[in-house]
């Protein structure tokens, strides 16, 4: 039975596949099963007794075999319930179609959670055979609906199964990994080459190993060759096999490319055939995150593969190798030329490869994920769901988001979050949750259902000064939460202004059905008073980003290089975003600006914290200054990127809320420029009063904001740092107060 106490685990889980297995399939398991056994108990059952198996005795895994006469032999059925039974595994977790069609005959017998890897794009696993892809693909679709939880191999199989109707909060993502160090065991070039008979010519050996059919596309990899050979004289290497083979037999003699291109069939010893080329090749139109990349990484190869699945959160185009689009084959061509003429560049590609699989696609960061999603399925913990302005690409909800995330899993680890997002995808990619569409309803009411408390989380979400209709969904959620029973929290929110009649009754009337309001300054208070909430439980916090830290310096000094922006003179950050009076906005503080870097000798640096839509305005003002000291942020940055440069700048002068509480994390003297009561509020609990209204600005007004602040900035920076660990510990409490409604 599964335990885990004071950081040790007791976790014992039962891996299923049908031990026919060659290439990446199996050094994925082998992989994996030596990653998780320093740390679990996890064994293998196989039901063919082949290579597999006794690469995987010889690797000192546990494993059994449980032998099928034939695919629909069911006798083991009875066997694998005995054995899972009496040997108490937590969790079965299975790799490929048979030990998935075997599973679900298991499922009635034995009341544990199943799992399995979704290694390949299942309805291409079988493309080459008419008869196995109507039987065997059916089967496996019809298997893979019966499984409790999935682990995708790269984002984007998660993407897939997503898209296919199975449930986004039961998938998870872990990508491949391997023991990156050189291994002892593979033969020289030559014997290599002597093997198939191929002479060593002294020409560089360009190769590919993959099975052949359709999905590896190697028709791309043979036309690419043709087209590499008109150019530079090379040999191609084909290892494997597979339906396509003699198509692609016929092809080579087509084109008269027999003695330059070579079948060589199945390769045991990929090592063997890593070590003996100069350039690793892929050419498939699917993949999830492929072992042979990592096997080529492995032995500092070179490689230029095709864009498809996870193989770009690797390959870092034009840096440690070359990616191309599916069936390019000219493209392909042109990059194995440019690595066969210069070898240096092959050789600095292949050293960067190596280490960049080092450090992210270790075979224990793999059991380390593994091992996480297992006690995640197992462990009992809070579930909350939390909505906001999230999925927008703004920086300060971002932010916001971020920090709540961090606060809650550090107080209690086993809680499960899930977030509405505009894009899913993007929040899943931003922090640890897994996340649903908010604008689907269905998906809305099932995170709901499933939540033991709902938060309204972060920022100035109940407002009507941008939209009356986010008001009104905001308040449409709680009210949903409230009709299910469960628990509603507003979690640090400004609130305010709210100008309509009918939207500020609305809004009384379920803030005084809330369960909890915290808020972020006074001033949300005294507006939800005058609006007459009579709800108690209303408390005054901080905003959750005071929790957060900027990343470290040298990542920033990369991005300023990266950006041109020399940072030998003191920094003035300046933040925009569109407003009314937008013209006026631009010409004052660019003219502004202009006269701060002429008079002051300094720089400025125009930070878009919406992106994209705050990059435009801040190029035209950076653009007006005419200086060469002016520079706009150009890149997308995550928020604590963007901590660490507002970090290095000597004051921030801003619209944007959330820059200037970066600004005040980081005790950096800050100017307001208010378009929202939220700005000027901010300022009042930080006791400053450094602010203009955008509506009347003018560059004398703006020129002179900053030169106060610019002059008194030591004074300003005391007076923040007097405030941050009050600020700090009030963020937290919001913390504590949400795990109050759920008794935690």
């Amino acid at each position: 039975m599964w335990r885990q106490k004071e950081g040790e685990i007791d976790l014992k889980i039962l891996h299923l596949i049908s031990g026919g297995d060659t290439g990446g399939a199996k050094t994925h398991i082998i992989s994996l099963l030596k990653g998780l056994n320093k740390r679990i108990d996890a064994r293998i059952i196989c039901f063919i007794e082949d290579t597999f198996y006794e690469d995987v005795l010889a690797a000192g895994i546990p494993i059994k075999v449980f032998k099928q006469k034939s695919r629909s032999d069911m006798s083991v059925i009875r066997r694998l319930t005995e054995e899972i039974n009496h040997e108490g595994y937590d969790i079965i977790h299975c790799h490929g179609a048979r030990a998935n069609f075997i599973a679900q005959f298991l499922k009635g017998r034995v009341q544990k959670p199943f799992m399995t890897t979704i290694h390949s794009d299942y309805k291409l696993d079988f493309k080459d055979n008419f008869y196995k892809r109507l039987v065997y693909t059916t089967l496996n679709t019809i298997s893979l609906r019966r499984f409790d939880y999935f682990v995708a191999v790269s984002d984007s199989f998660r993407e897939m199964l997503i898209s296919r109707g199975f449930k986004r909060d039961r998938i998870f993502v872990t990508y491949n990994g391997i023991d990156m160090g050189i291994p002892e065991e593979y033969v020289s070039k030559e014997d290599f080459l002597n093997r198939y008979g191929i002479e060593d010519q002294g020409l560089p050996l360009v190769g590919i190993l993959a099975r052949l059919d359709k999905v590896k596309d190697h028709r791309t990899f043979i036309e690419a060759a043709k087209h590499v050979l008109k150019t530079v004289d090379t040999n191609f290497l084909i290892a494997g096999e597979g339906a396509d083979e003699e198509a692609l037999k016929n092809l080579v003699r087509e084109y008269g490319l027999e003695k330059r291109i070579h079948f060589i069939g199945f390769v045991s010893d990929p090592y063997s055939f890593f070590n003996a080329i100069d350039i690793n090749v892929l050419t498939s139109v699917s993949e999830s995150f492929p072992y042979v990349i990592l096997e080529g990484a492995r032995m500092k190869k070179p490689v230029v593969s095709t864009e498809v699945g996870g193989i770009g959160r690797l390959v870092d185009d034009g840096e440690n190798g070359f990616l191309c689009q599916p069936g390019d084959w000219e493209a392909i061509g042109e990059r194995i030329i440019s690595l066969i003429i210069d070898n240096k560049m092959a050789q600095i590609m292949g050293e960067k490869l190596h280490q960049a699989a080092a450090e992210r696609f270790s075979y224990d960061s793999m059991a380390d994920s593994h091992i996480k999603t297992y006690t995640n399925i197992l462990s009992i913990g809070p579930k909350i769901v939390m909505s906001g302005y999230f999925g927008f690409d703004n920086s300060g909800d971002d932010a916001i988001l971020k920090a709540i995330v961090k606060d809650l899993m550090e107080y209690d680890p086993s809680v499960k979050i899930k977030v509405l997002s505009k894009d899913p995808y993007k929040t899943e990619q931003l922090c640890p949750v897994i996340s649903a569409n908010r604008f689907k309803l269905r998906e809305v009411m099932g995170a709901v259902k499933e939540a033991d408390l709902v938060i309204s989380g972060g920022g100035s979400l109940l407002q009507d000064v941008t939209s009356t209709r986010s008001l009104l969904y905001y308040l449409a959620l709680m009210k949903l939460a409230m009709l299910l029973k469960k628990p509603v929290m507003i979690y640090a929110n400004g609130i305010g202004p709210i100008n309509k009649a009918f939207n500020r009754n609305l809004t009384r009337w379920i803030l005084d059905r809330v369960d909890l309001i915290t808020l972020r300054d006074k001033g949300s208070l005294d507006f939800v008073r005058s609006m007459g909430v009579i709800n108690d439980k209303i408390l005054v916090t901080a905003d959750p980003v005071f929790t957060l830290n900027p990343s470290e310096r040298s990542r920033i000094m990369e991005i300023f290089e990266a950006e041109g922006i020399d940072h030998s003179k003191p920094l003035i950050g300046i933040s925009v975003r569109g407003w009314r009076n937008e013209e006026g906005i631009v010409s004052a503080v660019a003219e502004g600006a202009r006269r701060l870097i002429d008079n002051k000798s300094v720089g400025v640096i125009l930070i878009p914290m919406h992106y994209p839509e705050d990059l435009g305005i801040s190029k035209r003002i950076s653009e007006l200054t005419g200086s060469g000291n002016c520079w706009t942020l150009k890149g997308k940055y995550s928020v604590e990127e963007i901590m660490g440069v507002i970090r290095e700048t000597e004051m921030m002068a801003a619209m944007r809320l959330h820059s200037l509480i970066y600004a005040a994390t980081q005790g950096v003297p800050i100017a307001g420029l208010v378009y929202d009561p939220k700005v000027k509020g901010f300022l009042d609990e930080m006791d400053l009063d450094h602010y203009l209204d955008v509506g009347n600005i003018t560059a004398d007004g703006f020129y002179d904001l900053v030169s106060e602040v610019w002059a008194e900035k030591e004074t300003i920076r005391s007076s923040i740092d007097s405030h941050k660990e009050r600020l700090e510990k009030l963020a937290l409490e919001n913390v504590r107060q949400a795990y109050s409604l759920i008794g935690r």
